[in-house]
């Protein structure tokens, strides 16, 4: 069940939070906004069956993961009231987190270090985007930025695992034997369907990025549209920074995913055979998580970037170096 704690001990209406060491923001104090208000504590979650899940509209977005013994889906929807749901999957201590405002979501790899963070929201805001705290370490993260913006771990970047954004209806058609977080404190009413029909990169359309962090000061990110992933799979492959990337999608299945090349092989997408999405040419196959389910790598897991989606207008307020897919 969901850990539901009480904040208001933890809560007070300054930028600057008590604390053993007084750390000072990284970034300027006028871009974060809020106070310290602690969303409720969510770890050691619930899941349900697919099948048993019928409160869920075929376009209601989710983000699924897998480490190759188990698939779970969380959908934002069941996120979104505490913006970051702690949780160990395959013996892998991570943190889904989910920002409504920018409509973005990470996952976190919160073994960081000596430390094993459990993230909340912290009632904070940069640019408008969740800003997560850690209390064990005294430690503030933007989620867009993937970066500790105040405690110890100032400006130091966290680690993330690959995660696939996409909606219900595939999960239903394609992962029975996932299991899906679910909250039952939220109605079980049918969200509205909706749809992106921007054919240009609007303020309020959602893009996939993939960050390029060349150095502490600057970061590239390389943004990639639901229209260049028309019909079918496809896959681009592109070197950003010291890495040669697969970027994978689907505008039909609604997704897109990146994979580190790590043996510089040729790949090419696998049609109708979802969810094997590509092939190398060293006859290995590979699913949408990135796991060879076939092949001499049998049963490896390609590392990805750090990619998500988010609303443009969200990329605009981190970032000013951006290169796109033409």
């Amino acid at each position: 069940m969901i850990a539901m704690n009480g904040c208001n001990s933890e809560s007070n209406n300054s930028l600057s939070h008590s604390s053993p060491i007084e750390y000072n923001w990284v970034i300027p104090k006028g871009n974060v906004t809020g106070n310290f208000n602690l969303f409720p504590l969510a770890e050691n979650p619930k899941f349900t069956k697919v099948s048993e899940v019928n409160f869920l509209s075929g376009n209601a977005l989710v983000a699924i993961i897998s480490f190759k013994n188990e698939i779970r889906v969380y959908p934002y929807k069941y996120i979104k009231p505490y913006e970051s749901i702690n949780d160990i999957i395959d013996g892998k201590n991570i943190a889904m987190t989910y920002c409504p405002i920018t409509k973005s979501a990470l996952c976190w790899n919160t073994n960081f270090k000596l430390d094993t963070f459990t993230l909340r929201a912290s009632g904070y805001l940069l640019n408008d985007n969740v800003v997560l705290y850690d209390k064990n370490s005294d430690t503030y993260w933007s989620q867009m930025l993937s970066t500790s913006i105040k405690g110890k771990y100032a400006e130091q970047n966290n680690t993330n695992f690959n995660f696939i954004e996409t909606k219900w209806e595939l999960v239903k058609n394609h992962f029975n034997d996932a299991l899906v977080f679910t909250n039952n404190s939220i109605s079980n009413s049918k969200e509205s369907d909706s749809k992106i029909t921007s054919m240009k990169i609007e303020d309020n359309e959602s893009v996939y990025g993939i960050l390029d962090k060349k150095a502490k000061s600057t970061t590239k990110v390389h943004i990639f549209k639901y229209e260049d992933f028309e019909n079918d799979i496809k896959i681009y492959q592109s070197r950003i920074g010291i890495d040669n990337i697969l970027i994978v999608g689907s505008k039909n299945q609604h997704f897109i995913t990146s994979y580190i090349n790590d043996q510089n092989s040729i790949f090419s997408p696998v049609q109708n055979s979802f969810p094997v999405v590509m092939e190398d040419t060293d006859q290995n196959q590979w699913n949408i998580f990135g796991i060879a389910i076939s092949g001499p790598r049998k049963g490896q897991q390609l590392k990805s970037p750090t990619g998500f989606v988010a609303l443009w207008w969200a990329w605009n307020g981190f970032y000013d170096d951006f290169e796109f897919y033409k």
